[in-house]
């Protein structure tokens, strides 16, 4: 791989302040997706050990004490069944209603799915808040990541995705850092069980807020409302070849449509040969977003830094947090110079690497690996906010046109929630020492080698392309096709494979 540094192309559309001001209330459900993502990660919400005690010890145990570790592992799943939940049942209010109304109207969905978490009396009333506000975490995503896709300015695309990582973590940063507002020994659960109640908050700002949110010009073609799309693409940007953008956006739906009205369905399109390859791809890349395995490093993140003489372990989610920010923050600025393979190949490659030396180091533990185990997260969280993290979502989406986009989201996110619930519920069974032990991260490394060779060799670049030129890559409309992929021409070959 030839990791080429490449030159910016002619910005041809920039972003204006009603669109930054749009992007941000839009953004209002990452930003719940990222509180629910971290807000049960306090350390005296649980302990498998202390919780199971015949008298648990005071300040331990706090979220409805005496729970089982099934009722717990029933609460922290439930999110994520919510979540892929809601992701599938997005295409449709994205497509019927639109990107404005639909993640709009999702602030309803956040404000009860917190209020029930809030005033839940028991572990069962508290899952099913759990899960409620796992569907408004489906819906946003899924519909948040098309909405962008269709009117981020293309050379701009991973920057304006990367912002909803970041808001992710940066939430999650925040929620992490009220936990030490916390006391040690509560006096009552109203101590903390107003963190529960956030979300209602971004709820109603998301419902107030959604008549500032400038509709998708490429949704409102798609509804035949031509002079509707052209004054919300004059919203939305400030400078740029604005009519010849509007054209050729309008000839590609309009392509798009006459598509999709000959076929029986948009999952009937999606199942065809023209696109079932791309679609499998997104649904690899959706599935590897959280089987690449960063949640279940989070788990032995304690232990580490406990290691090597951090006693606050809430400082553990501090720092994790923090470094996820961080990176997301550079792969978001940083991360359009680049081919999206070339990052996504090479990160996954490190990843791998880090994953196989931090297994190394859980299986021979002293003085010194308990130091280079540190070293190995760092490269390991590094690497994967410029690979599967930064991209998974985002070449997913760029792979189908704008009019299959809400339905293969749908699919892909749902993998996403999918992986999810399968590491969050099976993985610490499978660390535990009747199981695999110190050698259960292992899987990850192999997961990820392999990911990654699938990437070389079936994922295309995107980077710069438009949906036709994407599609184009997959056909076989003519001999010796040529596709204008950024500032370089690929050929069409029978399987794709851009340039690195």
């Amino acid at each position: 791989l030839e990791f080429e540094v490449l030159t910016e192309p002619a910005q041809l559309l920039q972003a204006s302040p009603l669109m930054r001001r749009s992007m941000a209330i839009a953004l209002l459900g990452a930003a719940q997706f990222g509180w629910l993502m971290s807000e049960m990660a306090h350390l005296p919400f649980n302990n498998k050990q202390l919780c199971a005690a015949p008298r648990t010890p005071a300040g331990q145990c706090l979220l409805y004490p005496g729970h089982s570790n099934a009722e717990w592992n029933m609460q922290s799943s439930a999110w994520a069944v919510g979540g892929g939940l809601g992701a599938l049942l997005s295409a449709y209010p994205a497509d019927k209603f639109g990107r404005k109304r639909t993640l709009g109207y999702n602030g309803i969905v956040m404000i009860v799915g917190a209020l029930v978490q809030m005033l839940a009396g028991d572990i069962y009333s508290f899952a099913i808040g759990r899960g409620i506000s796992g569907v408004a975490s489906g819906v946003a995503i899924n519909v948040l990541n098309n909405y962008i896709r269709e009117i981020a300015p293309r050379q701009w695309r991973m920057f304006y995705f990367n912002i909803v990582q970041v808001v992710i973590g940066f939430t999650a940063l925040c929620v992490t850092s009220i936990m030490y507002g916390i006391p040690k020994l509560p006096e009552s659960d109203w101590s903390f069980k107003p963190l529960f109640g956030g979300p209602i908050f971004l709820g109603l700002f998301q419902l107030v807020f959604m008549n500032a949110i400038i509709e998708s010009p490429v949704w409102l073609l798609q509804q035949n409302q031509v002079d509707a799309a052209r004054s919300a693409m004059d919203a939305l940007y400030k400078a740029g070849d604005i009519d010849d953008h509007f054209a050729s956006v309008a000839a590609s739906v309009g392509r798009q449509m006459d598509e999709t009205k000959s076929s029986s369905s948009k999952m009937a399109l999606l199942l065809s040969p023209k696109y079932r390859q791309q679609l499998s791809i997104a649904l690899v890349l959706g599935t590897m977003q959280q089987l690449s395995g960063l949640n279940a490093l989070i788990v032995y993140g304690p232990t580490i830094f406990k290691n090597i003489g951090v006693r606050d372990l809430r400082l553990v989610n501090t720092f994790v947090n923090y470094g996820r920010t961080h990176n997301m923050i550079l792969a978001m600025a940083f991360g359009d110079r680049f081919h999206r393979r070339t990052l996504l190949v090479g990160a996954s490659i490190v990843m791998s690497l880090a994953a196989l030396g931090f297994t190394l180091c859980q299986v021979y533990p002293n003085d010194t690996t308990k130091y280079i185990i540190v070293v190995c997260t760092l490269f390991f969280v590094s690497s994967y906010s410029f690979s599967v993290g930064s991209m998974g979502w985002l070449i997913s989406t760029e792979l189908v046109p704008e009019s299959l986009g809400a339905t293969s989201g749908a699919l892909a996110t749902a993998c996403t929630w999918t992986a999810q619930f399968f590491v969050g519920v099976y993985f610490q069974q499978l660390s535990s020492v009747d199981n695999w032990g110190t050698q259960a991260f292992a899987v990850f490394a192999v997961l990820i080698v392999t990911f990654a060779l699938f990437a070389y060799y079936v994922v295309p670049e995107t980077r710069n392309s438009t949906s036709d030129e994407i599609t184009a890559l997959f056909t076989q409309s003519f001999d010796d096709a040529k596709v204008i992929l950024g500032n370089d021409v690929y050929p069409v070959m029978e399987t794709p494979r851009a340039k690195p």
